[in-house]
């Protein structure tokens, strides 16, 4: 069985580099090279975020506080204002964000469905 975390490396940290990806390259006009370099992954992976290929199994933008905290850490990224710890953390808050407004719970579902998790609410804190 799949844990709320493993799914969310699948779901949600994809989505979350998609959205960095576009605004540094929309809003920063930076170039697919220079934003791998930057968040240290490939330049055909930038290119699969920018153009929507990869990092579409959730929709963070549609929830305006997820995606308003995903665009500052952006715009710390691209000012190089945070240092790798901070980045790291500032993710993580991100994901447990997420989590806890049960927006990764109908993707964990289908992750596990051989499995009857009932009313799991986990990731929403109430164990």
């Amino acid at each position: 069985m799949l844990v709320p975390c493993e799914v969310a490396v699948k779901t949600i940290l994809p989505n979350i580099r998609a959205i960095i990806a576009k605004e540094l390259s929309e809003k920063h006009h930076l170039k697919q090279t220079d934003i791998a370099k930057i968040l240290r992954i490939s330049q055909s992976a930038v290119s699969m975020y920018v153009r929507r290929y990869r990092g579409i199994s959730l929709n963070l933008e549609n929830d305006k506080e997820v995606y308003e905290k995903i665009v500052w850490l952006s715009e710390k990224i691209f000012e190089g204002s945070l240092n790798q710890m901070e980045t790291i953390s500032k993710v993580c808050e991100i994901c447990r964000l997420v989590r806890s407004k049960g927006l990764l719970c109908k993707l964990h579902r289908q992750f596990i469905k051989p499995y009857d998790i009932g009313e799991c609410s986990y990731c929403l804190g109430r164990i």
